[in-house]
């Protein structure tokens, strides 16, 4: 499949100087970049449910710095 994205002229510039850097074509910087971004935005969506079903069941969470001073590291 073939989809068009407009940008500006700085925006082009940008782009296919990322891509230049890091060996890849503009078209596969691109569809990497959309890819990662909808996979994070999978895998937020994931946890933040998961936090929710913890959270129900009653289940506690700690801080980094709540689990260090209880295991005497701070």
């Amino acid at each position: 499949m073939t989809i068009s994205v407009h940008v500006t002229d700085d925006q082009k510039v940008m782009i296919a100087d990322y891509a230049s850097s890091r060996g890849l074509s503009v078209s596969e910087a691109v569809r990497i970049a959309i890819l990662d971004r909808i996979e994070d935005e999978y895998d937020i969506a994931v946890a933040k449910k998961a936090l929710e079903e913890w959270k129900k069941d009653g289940k506690k969470t700690y801080t980094l710095e709540e689990v260090g001073r209880d295991l005497g590291f701070l």
